[in-house]
């Protein structure tokens, strides 16, 4: 019912700290594991002024320690900034540390930035992810093999047998595709429902399973706040919303298709579009719950003060979730 992401974008007047907001986050986490949360999202970007999070193993793996049933997804997790051999034995050793707890959705990156910063060649990166992808599930099933004249093997094996769940992420008919070819779940950012088609032709002709779709649902917000004075809380949230809407415009472009795509430009705008990034009271909640069966929260969006994004999840402790219980 309810899901947690976190990004960590620090808008740059924020009276907030980066350091204030891992620690927030991981009370967070305890909170959405006393409170039923469904899983909680640690998202991965590079060399982004504003503090995006570059290393979401380290707080997945901080957040795990927090907690003991609450389940995590990395993602998307940008495969081409890592060495797969390294990056294997690190979620290996994660997936002891949280039980099986922990699952990755892979991306393959779209900013120009981090593929300079990186050494990565992005005219191959169609196929260099693919094989990486296979190597890096080959070294978390335990095989020994050979790649690139390096001799696998990766110690310890993963907690979960066979390694934990690595899906694929992506808005593009390549990306859907890709992760059919692959023979693994496919997450794709946008409400298209050609994506399902194109995945599942692709995995008929490579003879895999189909239905390993899952993507948002049209009309769905992805970042909401509950509250009980609207116009208060959109002077108090605003202007991280419109940071965080702003900033993925830019990198994504105005004509991206994902689902949490924003045109506004100004908090007005934002208010009155109703679209990816919503303030709602706690009855609207309850109806969009019973809508969409979830509600996607990005509780510290933009580097907010913790104090007035504690106020959102307490609203909803107190007022929504007794009602759909």
């Amino acid at each position: 019912m309810l899901t947690l992401r976190f990004d960590f974008r620090l808008k740059p007047d924020s009276p907030t700290t980066m350091q204030e907001l891992y620690d927030t986050a991981l009370d967070m986490c305890e909170w959405g594991e006393r409170n039923g949360v469904i899983t909680a999202m640690f998202s991965e970007h590079h060399t982004s002024p504003d503090g995006y999070l570059p290393s979401p193993l380290i707080l997945a793996s901080a957040a795990a320690a927090r907690t003991n049933t609450l389940t995590f997804n990395v993602g998307a997790l940008l495969l081409l900034m890592y060495d797969p051999i390294k990056l294997a034995e690190d979620i290996s050793v994660l997936d002891h540390l949280s039980g099986g707890r922990i699952g990755y959705t892979i991306g393959l990156g779209y900013r120009d930035e981090e593929y300079e910063m990186f050494g990565v060649d992005k005219s191959k990166r169609g196929q260099e992810i693919e094989e990486r992808i296979l190597v890096l599930r080959r070294a978390l099933a335990g095989e020994q093999f050979k790649w690139r004249g390096r001799h696998i093997r990766v110690h310890p094996e993963p907690f979960t047998k066979g390694g934990p769940i690595i899906a694929y992420g992506g808005g593009s008919k390549a990306a859907a595709e890709r992760a059919a070819r692959l023979g693994i779940m496919f997450f794709p950012q946008t409400t298209d429902p050609a994506m399902s088609d194109l995945y599942d032709a692709e995995a008929i002709r490579e003879g895999n399973p189909t239905g390993m779709t899952m993507g948002p649902e049209e009309g769905a917000p992805t970042t909401i706040f509950v509250t009980e004075d609207l116009d208060k809380a959109w002077e108090q949230y605003g202007p991280y919303m419109l940071h965080d809407a702003t900033e993925y415009r830019e990198w994504m472009g105005e004509h991206n298709n994902s689902a949490s795509l924003s045109h506004a430009t100004t908090i007005t705008e934002l208010r009155e579009e109703k679209g990816p990034y919503r303030i709602v009271t706690p009855n609207e909640a309850i109806s969009l719950i019973s809508q969409y069966h979830r509600l996607s929260l990005q509780p510290l969006c933009g580097g907010m003060p913790s104090e007035i994004a504690w106020e959102s999840l307490r609203l909803i402790e107190e007022k929504v979730l007794p009602v759909m219980s």
